[in-house]
């Protein structure tokens, strides 16, 4: 009955830090970057529409619109989800930066906020 409810799919990337040259012999230590392919490819999950910790809403920016907010993403007890994770939509292809994760009702599931931010604004 509860798998039903997960009737969406994500992929999750960790983060790592990595050694990032920044030019002129200058080097930045721990930069934390994603990796290339996911760590945890096709979880089931459900992206909650509409929650308390808000919506996503269509921004108009230049040169193109982008999509922003924050929402809710249940998955299954067992998830190996972190503080800001890449979350992945695979419907969709967009990501999102995870929150940190909540055991909800002594491990039945993890709901964690996710958000969206473009520019600036989504650096950690």
């Amino acid at each position: 009955m509860f798998d039903d409810f997960m009737n969406h799919t994500c992929n999750i990337y960790h983060l790592d830090d990595e050694a990032v040259s920044v030019g002129y012999g200058i080097h930045a230590s721990d930069v934390k970057t994603a990796h290339r392919e996911p760590d945890e490819a096709g979880v089931k999950c459900h992206f909650h529409i509409k929650s308390t910790a808000g919506t996503l809403a269509v921004v108009q920016n230049e040169p193109y619109s982008s999509v922003e907010g924050q929402s809710k993403l249940s998955l299954p007890i067992g998830t190996d989800i972190r503080m800001n994770d890449i979350v992945e939509d695979c419907r969709n292809g967009l990501k999102y930066r995870a929150d940190v994760p909540k055991e909800v009702y002594g491990g039945h599931h993890i709901i964690v906020n996710i958000r969206r931010q473009e520019g600036v604004k989504s650096a950690i």
